[in-house]
């Protein structure tokens, strides 16, 4: 799934840590040219250096007086029909209300997957100028955990219950969803194996196709056997895991 031709992206996101997983999602829908602001004027100066095709914008930018659906106002007021995807943690009616002058293209939940991603931007791209409506883009039933530094805040109920990346054994997929296995219990997460990889190397380690453990709560490794124990789980090594997991390993001989 990679977007068919070459789009420069501009994204106005104040948090560099969920810039940082847009970054590795647009690379692998295939956008490269992705240009990152983290406030209003930085946002206006990359605009006319990088004369963008599609603007990604978060509308809350902490503690900048200035707002993404300020920027929007300012590119709408130029004249510029460019295609305004805007970036929600809280998708609603007074949200809508709020920027619906602007002419979005569409919405898209930080509740993020790439094919979400790729689905607002294919969307945004293939809508007749002049003729934006905006969609918003769905959210799966099981939200991303909010992260900040070294805590995890998952989703339980109504409220985020926070836990420190270092009480997490390891994350764990079955195709349709990821788990994050801390003590007895089983956290959901939208965030794919791979990003999550990327995101706690080389702290966590992938070592097989649905698994992706903490080094520190390792106990045992069989090679002969292909397994490790992690806090009590016992888990297979996948084949085309086994030598790069083990190479970043103290193994002594």
């Amino acid at each position: 799934m990679l977007v068919e031709k070459d789009i420069r992206l501009l994204v106005l996101e104040d948090s560099s840590r969920f810039s940082s997983l847009l970054k590795i999602m647009l690379e692998e829908i295939g956008i490269n040219s992705v240009h990152f602001a983290t406030h209003y004027d930085e946002a206006i100066t990359l605009f006319f250096e990088c004369n963008p095709d599609v603007l990604l914008l978060d509308i809350h930018l902490g503690t900048d007086a200035k707002s993404g659906i300020d920027f929007a106002e300012f590119i709408r007021g130029k004249n510029y029909n460019l295609p305004i995807i805007y970036l929600t943690s809280n998708y609603s009616e007074d949200f809508y209300q709020s920027c619906r002058h602007t002419k979005p293209s569409c919405f898209i939940s930080k509740e993020i997957s790439n094919f979400k991603l790729f689905q607002a931007i294919d969307l945004a791209m293939n809508s007749p100028k002049g003729h934006n409506t905006a969609v918003a883009v769905t959210t799966p039933p099981s939200p991303p955990p909010l992260i900040n530094n070294s805590i995890f805040f998952f989703k339980v109920g109504n409220i985020y219950k926070s836990i420190n990346v270092e009480h997490i054994t390891y994350f764990h997929t079955d195709q349709k969803s990821t788990f994050a296995k801390v003590e007895q219990r089983n956290f959901p997460t939208a965030i794919h194996l791979k990003t999550l990889e990327k995101e706690f190397f080389p702290s966590f380690l992938r070592i097989h196709k649905s698994y992706l453990v903490n080094v520190k709560m390792i106990e045992s490794i069989n090679p002969g056997e292909g397994t490790i124990v992690v806090n009590g789980d016992t888990l297979p090594i996948g084949y085309m895991y086994r030598k790069p997991f083990l190479e970043q390993l103290n193994l002594v001989k």
